[in-house]
Protein backbone atom coordinates (compact mmCIF):
# COMPACT_ATOMS: atom_id res chain seq x y z
CA UNK A 1 0.00 0.00 0.00
CA UNK A 2 1.02 3.23 -0.99
CA UNK A 3 2.43 5.67 1.79
CA UNK A 4 -0.03 8.22 2.39
CA UNK A 5 1.06 11.99 4.08
CA UNK A 6 -2.32 14.27 5.03
CA UNK A 7 -2.38 18.06 5.46
CA UNK A 8 -5.39 20.16 6.68
CA UNK A 9 -6.56 23.23 6.55
CA UNK A 10 -10.09 24.74 7.54
CA UNK A 11 -11.56 20.69 7.67
CA UNK A 12 -13.42 19.53 10.30
CA UNK A 13 -12.80 16.26 12.14
CA UNK A 14 -15.78 14.87 9.94
CA UNK A 15 -14.05 15.96 6.35
CA UNK A 16 -10.89 14.29 7.79
CA UNK A 17 -11.92 11.48 8.44
CA UNK A 18 -13.68 10.84 5.42
CA UNK A 19 -10.67 11.92 3.63
CA UNK A 20 -8.41 9.51 5.40
CA UNK A 21 -11.29 6.80 4.70
CA UNK A 22 -11.93 7.97 1.25
CA UNK A 23 -8.42 8.35 -0.43
CA UNK A 24 -6.57 4.68 0.53
CA UNK A 25 -10.05 3.45 -1.72
CA UNK A 26 -9.16 5.48 -4.60
CA UNK A 27 -5.76 3.88 -4.88
CA UNK A 28 -6.35 1.08 -5.92
CA UNK A 29 -6.07 2.29 -9.56
CA UNK A 30 -2.55 3.77 -9.11
CA UNK A 31 -1.49 0.34 -7.89
CA UNK A 32 -1.71 -1.32 -11.12
CA UNK A 33 0.14 1.71 -13.06
CA UNK A 34 3.21 1.64 -10.12
CA UNK A 35 4.60 -2.23 -10.14
CA UNK A 36 7.84 -1.11 -11.67
CA UNK A 37 7.98 1.10 -8.63
CA UNK A 38 8.76 -0.28 -4.80
CA UNK A 39 6.50 0.98 -2.54
CA UNK A 40 9.42 2.18 -0.05
CA UNK A 41 10.49 4.90 -3.22
CA UNK A 42 6.94 6.33 -3.67
CA UNK A 43 4.79 8.25 -1.57
CA UNK A 44 1.88 10.64 -1.73
CA UNK A 45 1.03 14.06 -0.29
CA UNK A 46 -2.71 15.03 0.10
CA UNK A 47 -3.44 18.43 0.96
CA UNK A 48 -7.41 19.29 1.71
CA UNK A 49 -8.64 22.64 2.10
CA UNK A 50 -12.18 24.10 2.65
CA UNK A 51 -12.51 27.26 1.71
CA UNK A 52 -13.78 29.99 3.89
CA UNK A 53 -15.65 32.77 1.91
CA UNK A 54 -17.32 29.88 -0.17
CA UNK A 55 -18.77 26.21 0.15
CA UNK A 56 -16.37 24.51 -1.76
CA UNK A 57 -12.97 22.28 -1.12
CA UNK A 58 -9.61 21.99 -2.47
CA UNK A 59 -7.50 18.45 -2.80
CA UNK A 60 -4.10 18.63 -4.17
CA UNK A 61 -2.59 15.51 -4.65
CA UNK A 62 1.33 15.33 -4.71
CA UNK A 63 2.65 11.67 -6.38
CA UNK A 64 6.64 11.43 -5.08
CA UNK A 65 8.22 8.78 -7.44
CA UNK A 66 11.90 7.88 -8.05
CA UNK A 67 13.08 10.80 -10.45
CA UNK A 68 9.53 12.05 -10.79
CA UNK A 69 7.26 14.26 -9.47
CA UNK A 70 3.65 14.74 -10.18
CA UNK A 71 1.03 17.26 -9.09
CA UNK A 72 -2.85 17.08 -9.48
CA UNK A 73 -4.89 19.92 -7.90
CA UNK A 74 -8.63 20.29 -7.85
CA UNK A 75 -11.47 22.02 -6.53
CA UNK A 76 -15.28 21.68 -6.12
CA UNK A 77 -18.26 22.02 -4.37
CA UNK A 78 -18.32 18.70 -2.61
CA UNK A 79 -14.66 16.79 -0.81
CA UNK A 80 -15.41 13.79 -2.88
CA UNK A 81 -15.67 15.68 -6.35
CA UNK A 82 -12.86 17.78 -6.04
CA UNK A 83 -10.77 14.14 -4.46
CA UNK A 84 -12.09 12.14 -7.57
CA UNK A 85 -11.25 14.60 -10.75
CA UNK A 86 -8.03 14.89 -8.83
CA UNK A 87 -7.24 11.46 -8.50
CA UNK A 88 -8.26 11.17 -12.59
CA UNK A 89 -5.65 13.98 -13.51
CA UNK A 90 -3.23 12.26 -11.10
CA UNK A 91 -3.77 8.87 -13.08
CA UNK A 92 -3.61 10.39 -16.33
CA UNK A 93 0.13 11.86 -15.76
CA UNK A 94 1.28 8.62 -14.21
CA UNK A 95 -0.17 6.81 -17.45
CA UNK A 96 2.04 9.18 -19.72
CA UNK A 97 5.04 8.84 -17.31
CA UNK A 98 4.59 4.85 -17.00
CA UNK A 99 4.34 5.07 -20.81
CA UNK A 100 7.07 7.20 -21.70
CA UNK A 101 9.50 5.14 -19.41
CA UNK A 102 8.79 1.59 -20.46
Amino acid sequence: MLPINYKYKNLSERDKAFLSDYCPKKLDRFETLMTRYKESECRLEVKAEAFATKAAYMVEMVLHLPGKVLMAKEDDHTMIEATDLAVDKLIIQLRKFTNRNQ
